[in-house]
């Protein structure tokens, strides 16, 4: 799955730029004009990845007003992982589900393939895998 492509599918603009320190992207909507994600051009491929995909969460959950009044700035920082904010638990999810879905990584699983190359064959993280596969009920001791 290309999140870019998705986004840009959608009709969100994708850009890449120098955010602050800390900050992996942001989803920025203003009133009347069309929404915009932003991924840190400083991050590693896999982490862009995951980031857009996680700003697209956003975006679905707060597009699914039918309000294009609606304004949002979401910046995703650290806090985004620690799995305590209901919107970045959505997100996160949302961004799991659509870079590693749960047949793709059963698939893998049962196919003998360690974490690291789930990984590697899914673009994301191996931290972000290994969360995957716990969710899933899928990690090994």
């Amino acid at each position: 799955m290309d999140p870019i492509y998705i986004a840009q599918g959608l009709g969100l603009k994708v850009y890449t730029a120098i955010l602050d320190e800390g900050v992996s992207g942001m989803l920025v909507k203003r009133p009347g004009l069309d929404p915009a994600i932003y991924l840190n051009k400083r991050d590693s491929r896999n982490r862009q990845r995951f980031t857009c995909a996680h700003e697209l969460g956003h975006y679905v959950q707060r597009a699914s007003t039918d309000d294009d009044a609606w304004e949002y700035v979401d910046r995703r920082g650290p806090s985004a992982s620690r799995g305590t904010d209901a919107d970045e638990i959505y997100a996160n999810g949302f961004a799991a589900a659509l870079l590693m879905p749960r047949e793709a990584v059963e698939q893998l699983r049962r196919e003998g393939f360690t974490a690291a190359e789930m990984a590697y064959r899914l673009g994301v993280s191996v931290e972000a895998m290994n969360i995957r596969l716990e969710v899933l009920g899928l990690k090994t001791p």
